[in-house]
């Protein structure tokens, strides 16, 4: 009895031993790519590209503009032909993309390649994702994912660390080798995922279902509130160094102290918190937390300036400290919830699609509601944010009195 018992669950978790070290693999290799030029984009656009930093903000917008717009054929690619090989091209396309910002010589160019940039890094996560889900069986999927956000925090690390000392000597020719070094990554990674075994047929009618998921209410709400909690990101990395640089008395330097202090955090606490957001009933509570934790966070910049140099520094790493377990609360219950909610043979598109949350929060909503209200109001809009999100942590509450009883 025991025995075959033990003999099905390995039947039903096909090679998840196999895949797991593959996907982390890539995961290192795509995201210590991405690291190489992430930490000093900004500089290459205004320093080497000579963009103004006015028409720099205008292309990232318009670039996660295009991604919105670029999910449902996205969508519906992955729906037809499962995540593998959408994946693939996707890679491929990023790594064309990277090497054309050698050829970047004004804001038409950089518009076409930011463009093009922004749609795969939108795309790739959820293709991950659905990747991993086909695999792993549900016990162990928030587990892994855990364990790949913190490789990707790793690989992050590592490519910023890499970036650091190549630009150490300031010369413009250092982006180069960043760049090329960063696309061969994602052709790297394109040909780890071809190597892997051929995936389970897909059994989607792709155009279909993508359009029934257009018209998912359900879909669409989650998608909309997993925006508002995703704020961590450009409140982290918009209007936190802003803040910092023009409202207090904290030297500059500081902001890379308590970056340091998010990603250190990020790398050592997602594998641990992952029993927080591992079932659909306590993903809804880390969503509720997450929530809450960003309406702390919120108030605690609203504070910041009140204090001189030192006390300032404490309260902003307080600040930093609230959003980076929101961070990890907030990531953590979307996997699980955006799994269990999804229709079981349309995964691929309906987490391309949810995953558009991220980009709207991310690049096109969230910085302008940063700039535009949060600091143009100063302390009474950190004050107005902390309210919505405080609104924001009943909803979990209504989803679970008006879904049927779960586990966990």
């Amino acid at each position: 009895m025991g025995t075959s018992t033990t003999l099905d669950r390995q039947r039903t978790r096909p090679g998840h031993r196999q895949f797991l070290p593959l996907v982390q693999a890539a995961t290192l290799i795509e995201w210590t790519g991405t690291g190489l030029f992430l930490a000093v984009s900004t500089i290459y656009f205004v320093k080497v590209a000579h963009l103004s930093t006015a028409s720099v903000g205008t292309g990232l917008t318009i670039g996660g503009a295009v991604a919105l717009a670029a999910a449902v054929p996205i969508a519906r690619l992955a729906a037809r032909h499962g995540p593998k090989p959408v994946l693939i091209g996707v890679m491929l396309l990023r790594a064309l993309a990277t090497v054309g910002y050698l050829w970047v010589d004004g804001w038409w160019s950089f518009l076409l390649v930011v463009s093009a940039i922004a749609v795969t890094e939108q795309s790739s996560p959820p293709l991950v994702q659905s990747y991993v889900g086909a695999r792993a069986p549900e016990s162990l999927r928030a587990k892994v994912m855990a364990v790949q956000r913190t490789v990707v925090n790793l690989g992050i690390s590592l490519g910023g660390l890499i970036a650091g000392v190549a630009l150490g000597s300031g010369a413009p020719g250092a982006f180069r080798p960043l760049l090329i070094g960063g696309a061969l990554a994602y052709v790297a990674v394109a040909a780890v995922y071809a190597t892997a075994r051929r995936e389970e047929a897909i059994t989607v009618a792709g155009g279909a279902r993508v359009a029934e998921l257009l018209k998912d209410r359900r879909l669409l709400g989650f998608t909309a509130y997993n925006a508002l909690v995703s704020l961590w990101m450009p409140v982290l990395n918009v209007a936190f160094p802003l803040w910092l640089v023009t409202e207090t008395d904290v030297p500059e330097r500081y902001v890379g102290v308590l970056y340091a202090v998010n990603t250190v955090l990020c790398i050592a606490l997602q594998y641990p918190l992952n029993r927080c957001y591992g079932t659909t009933r306590r993903a809804w509570f880390s969503y509720a937390a997450a929530a809450l934790l960003l309406s702390g966070g919120a108030l605690a910049f609203a504070a910041a300036p009140g204090f001189g140099a030192r006390r300032a520094l404490l309260v902003l790493g307080a600040a930093v400290v609230l959003l980076t377990f929101a961070e990890l609360l907030q990531v953590g219950a979307s996997w699980t919830l955006s799994f269990d909610l999804a229709p079981e043979g349309a995964r691929s598109a309906y987490l391309v699609l949810f995953n558009t949350s991220r980009t709207v929060a991310n690049r096109v909503a969230g910085p302008v509601l940063m700039t535009g209200v949060v600091l143009a109001l100063g302390t009474a809009g950190w004050i107005v944010l902390a309210g919505a999100l405080l609104l924001g942590a009943l909803v979990p509450f209504v989803m679970l009195r008006t879904a049927p009883a779960t586990g966990g």
